[in-house]
């Protein structure tokens, strides 16, 4: 079946008064905390509950954004037992599985470090696009160019 839900449990923000101005360098980092066996009454269908972490650093020392939430998995019984058993022997999802977790929990992630970077003054995590005038005309296009 696949992702039911994204659910955030945590945010933090920091950001450091003190930094000194400069080049900024933003890391996304998203990872698995934890995996556990759910059940959602659904006949031969069991759930897992991925419990991760994103993590947006700003150096050098400008801030740090955290947001922690859970990715909630429905699959068959037997598949289940097989992801919660390959993560209890070695911390490991499989690939097809860890993919789709990841960019849920890393899309959630992004969309909430965009707010809440707006509201501590730290720069977005992601580029926007921004529209860049003709030098000609001085209109802007029709077309918005992404920020690089």
């Amino acid at each position: 079946m696949g992702i039911v839900k994204i659910n955030i449990h945590k945010v933090y923000a920091d950001r450091n008064l003190n930094a000194k101005p400069g080049q900024v360098n933003i890391n996304n980092n998203v990872s698995l905390l934890n995996v556990e066996e759910m059940d959602f009454g659904v006949q031969g269908k069991r759930g897992l509950k991925f419990t991760f972490s994103f993590v947006c650093e700003y150096e050098p020392d400008l801030g740090k954004i955290a947001v922690e939430g859970q990715v909630l998995f429905l699959e068959d019984e037997k598949r289940v037992k097989e992801i919660k058993a390959s993560w209890d022997k070695n911390k490991r999802v499989p690939m097809d599985i860890m993919e789709q977790v990841a960019n849920a929990a890393l899309h959630k992630g992004n969309i909430q470090a965009i707010k809440i970077s707006e509201e501590v003054n730290l720069p977005s995590p992601l580029p926007l696009p921004k529209i860049k005038a003709n030098p000609v005309t001085g209109q802007a296009p029709a077309v918005v160019e992404k920020k690089k």
